[in-house]
């Protein structure tokens, strides 16, 4: 009887012996009455090759349900013997004292961790509380000295405001005496211009 496998190699061989088309990009010509008789046998042989899957997949199964059985009846065993030892009083009382000490042992511990973060605590709330006064320090400082200088700025253009503002008055009142000394000499103005 022919396996897939087989019939398969019947085609692989069936391709190897065809002749190619000339310009036809790789394209052959096979015989179709044999491609077609190779699928109808593989059709036929398909049913044999997944029985001998599932009979594969069955025996998978059993095993795992025989290790499984195994492993269970292993654990049984496991547990049955660590409840006699539990039993016996002499390691109960080691257990006990064990435990205790690891408890006592904790407790020490856990009081020393408290205390040590109460004293970090602490540090770092003090350490903020004096960062946070060398801050308020420092802008008050910057504060004061933004505001004298805001102050002095302020002072520097109004004095010199003061100082172009004359400046252009003198010349408008000079502009003006010239002006009305001209309209006088000129016989257009008889009042002299008040000053």
């Amino acid at each position: 009887m022919n396996t897939i496998e087989s019939i398969l190699n019947d085609i692989d061989e069936l391709l190897e012996d065809s002749w190619s088309l000339p310009l036809s990009g790789g394209r052959c010509v096979v015989d179709a009455e044999k491609v077609r008789d190779l699928i109808d046998s593989i059709r036929m042989n398909m049913p044999n090759e997944i029985k001998q899957a599932r009979a594969v997949v069955a025996d998978r199964n059993q095993i795992l349900s025989l290790a499984k059985g195994e492993a269970e009846a292993l654990i049984r065993k496991a547990e049955e013997r660590a409840k006699q030892l539990l039993e016996q009083e002499s390691i109960v009382r080691q257990a006990n004292a064990k435990a205790m000490a690891l408890l006592n042992d904790a407790s020490t511990r856990a009081q020393q961790l408290v205390e040590d973060a109460q004293k970090q605590a602490e540090q770092t709330v003090n350490d903020a509380e004096a960062k946070v006064t060398a801050i308020r320090t420092e802008a008050s400082t910057r504060s004061r000295e933004m505001k004298q200088a805001s102050y002095e700025f302020a002072e520097n253009i109004l004095r010199t405001s003061q100082e172009v503002v004359a400046k252009s008055l003198g010349n408008i009142t000079t502009t003006r005496q010239a002006l009305a000394q001209a309209a006088s000499q000129a016989g257009l103005r008889e009042e002299p211009l008040e000053k």
